[in-house]
């Protein structure tokens, strides 16, 4: 239970997803999902406010995921994915 969460509060929101579809479950997970990247975007944005779209999802998946996204026309170091002419 989440300490801002009464008991009686948890319950019914467990009693609720019970009833819930599987299909219903993953569309709520998939826009919480959503709402979550875009707050931590918003954030990033208000803590960046020069920066680029591009290099404020860049930012975000170095933060989230720890994997840098290459920009446009940076090679990427993968060999199958570099040219070979």
């Amino acid at each position: 239970m989440v300490a801002d969460t009464t008991p009686a509060a948890d319950k019914r929101q467990h009693e609720i997803f019970k009833r819930m579809s599987g299909e219903r479950k993953l569309l709520l997970a998939m826009l919480f999902s959503d709402q979550i990247r875009d707050i931590a975007i918003e954030g990033m944005r208000r803590r960046h406010p020069l920066v680029s779209e591009e290099s404020l999802k860049a930012i975000y998946f170095k933060e989230m995921f720890g994997v840098t996204i290459p920009h446009r026309g940076e090679r990427m170091g993968c060999p199958f994915l570099e040219r070979t002419e």
